[in-house]
């Protein structure tokens, strides 16, 4: 009896050290094997309490700033309409976070208790609790010393472990490690290429744009995706959907972003009917109707949509493998319908003899039941059937 009480505790003992290989395995992984920063620490506390603070010497950044949806991370009303007011306590941490150096660039941020109308603020990226002072990526003038930031330099404030541990709970880490974005090289983008652009401020100073455009922005939504229409027969439409702009999938994985491909048919008699063709998405849990035909690159599904008076038409669809991107070999998510980067969906709709022409739309919903009116129509094209 007592061998068996020793081969058991034995077994947790490796299983304890298994784990916490693992785990640190994982933390490097997600941190592209970033090094713990090594701060200078500050003799003084820091006197600054709010980002409200900062702007009296950085005013431009923090414009920048409260223009973004960073700062409206917790008070967004479809943040909190998908929420429940933040019931669902699961996101409090990276929509109300303490600093991200807090707890490490491998760790989700804890939340905090006050301020909750800065969403992600100034000190969630920017303070180094340790020590004591605010870090930016210089070069640093001598008055600085003095500043009520106490700053210092740090590479790590261009870090992508700031991002990851938040923006990785959707794996948008994970997407671009598996894109030619993440390879060294000239073709080298990283999150800070598109969403924190370089900018010229005042007195000819450069820096990294604070307004973080992203699903909000129409522009950017629109660079991420490609979109071809044309008649290659009488009768038959070849359509193309294209991740050729993102340095991940398309939309990003939160769950209440969508992609809908959707188009109209107009009938010999000028009637006309619209229809959705495709969505592109991860899907909630609790959705059963959406479930990803085209698990593999090459992968094909073949459907019909029905279109009333005027019959129905045909859709044969392909997944088609990235240009130029290495394939992704890590689903996070079997079920969603994402469009990883580089690659593209490739339609071929046989239309039935009553329609004579088309027009396509591809449209971005924040949220997944948003009305055609208030999403941003990415593309559209029209096109003769006949």
């Amino acid at each position: 009896m007592k061998r068996w009480a020793l081969f058991l505790v034995l077994l947790l003992v490796i299983a304890a050290l298994l784990w916490h290989l693992l785990r640190g395995e994982a933390a490097t992984a997600l941190n592209t094997a970033e090094s713990a920063p090594v701060f200078e620490m500050r003799s003084t506390p820091m006197r600054l309490q709010s980002s409200d603070e900062c702007a009296a010497c950085h005013s431009e950044v923090f414009s920048e700033w409260r223009d973004s949806w960073h700062s409206k991370a917790y008070t967004d009303p479809e943040v909190q309409g998908l929420s429940r007011g933040f019931q669902d306590k699961d996101c409090l941490p990276c929509h109300l976070p303490r600093p991200v150096l807090e707890t490490g660039l491998s760790q989700r941020p804890l939340e905090r208790d006050r301020r909750h109308d800065d969403g992600v603020d100034c000190f969630t990226c920017h303070f180094a609790p340790e020590a004591a002072s605010m870090i930016g990526r210089g070069p640093l003038g001598a008055a600085a010393r003095s500043a009520p930031c106490q700053p210092q330099e740090s590479a790590v404030i261009s870090s992508l472990g700031l991002c990851a541990p938040c923006h990785n709970q959707h794996k948008v880490h994970e997407e671009w490690k598996q894109t030619s974005y993440a390879l060294p090289g000239a073709g080298f983008k990283d999150c800070n290429d598109c969403h924190m652009p370089e900018v010229l401020r005042a007195g000819g100073r450069r820096g990294r744009s604070h307004r973080y455009p992203a699903g909000h922005d129409a522009t950017i939504l629109r660079s991420a995706a490609s979109f071809k229409v044309e008649r290659i027969e009488d009768g038959v439409l070849h359509v193309r959907v294209s991740n050729t702009g993102s340095g991940h999938n398309l939309p990003t994985d939160e769950r209440h972003r969508a992609v809908d491909l959707e188009a109209t048919f107009i009938g010999v008699d000028g009637s006309r009917v619209s229809r959705r063709v495709d969505r592109y998405r991860n899907p909630y849990r609790t959705e059963f109707e959406l479930r990803n035909p085209l698990r593999s690159v090459g992968a094909t599904r073949d459907y019909e949509i029905a279109l009333g008076a005027l019959g129905s038409l045909e859709v044969h669809v392909q997944r088609v493998a990235p240009e130029g991107h290495p394939l992704q070999s890590i689903i996070a998510y079997p079920e969603s319908t994402q469009i990883p980067a580089g690659e593209a969906r490739d339609y071929r709709v046989i239309l039935p003899p009553s329609v004579v022409s088309a027009e396509f739309r591809l449209y971005y919903r924040t949220q997944p039941f948003q009305a055609d009116n208030e999403a941003v129509l990415l593309h559209e094209g029209s096109v003769h059937a006949r």
